[in-house]
């Protein structure tokens, strides 16, 4: 049975496109993926990604410049690099969509300079940590090889580190504890105040 068409203004559109881009392309893949399969479950007109998006590849830098704006709204205004680190971590728990979204997008050969570029929800953390120092930068790096991985590789490293009878969630969150630690020994800002 096909999907009932609507036709929502330009940014309704825009908004639904994004929405079912991140999920179908987070699934299979942004290769694997038609731009009528998007339209089709955005319930959108196939013609109008071409109209007020583009290409495929400028749908996928607008669904990953998206993802990058909320998780920056989520962390503005923190109080520090391991509060940011935790919103972003709040942000990503419910869903591990984005982490998929992304690592399709990279072993498809997708440059990530031309998808990505430099994440402003690590900007924003920096800025509330107020130390734009190498050495926070570094443990926010470490922090999202982490929480990426997790995502991805967890419930092997579980059984890699012998870890087989042991709660998943004890577990990452000692491994997120120690990486929380990293982080806020890496701020100058953190370090003043303990």
């Amino acid at each position: 049975m096909a999907e009932e068409q609507r036709q929502p203004g330009r940014e309704g559109a825009t908004l639904a496109l994004v929405a079912a881009a991140r999920e179908l392309f987070a699934a299979r893949g942004p290769s694997a993926v038609s731009l009528r399969d998007i339209a089709r479950r955005a319930g959108v007109n196939h013609g109008l990604i071409h109209h007020y998006i583009g290409s495929r590849d400028d749908l996928l830098r607008l669904v990953f410049t998206t993802s990058m704006d909320n998780a920056r709204a989520e962390v503005e205004g923190s109080a520090g690099a391991a509060s940011g680190l935790g919103a972003l971590r709040r942000l990503g728990a419910g869903s591990d969509e984005y982490t998929r979204l992304l690592a399709w997008a990279l072993l498809e050969g997708h440059d990530p300079a031309a998808f990505h570029g430099r994440s402003s929800a690590l900007d924003a953390i920096v800025a509330a940590s107020a130390d734009d120092s190498h050495e926070l930068r570094v443990a926010l790096a470490m922090a999202m090889v982490q929480t990426l991985g997790w995502k991805l590789f967890g419930q092997y490293v579980l059984a890699a580190a012998g870890f087989e009878r042991t709660d998943e969630d004890a577990v990452r969150r000692d491994v997120e504890s120690l990486v929380d630690g990293i982080v806020s020994a890496a701020s100058a800002t953190e370090r003043a105040g303990s």
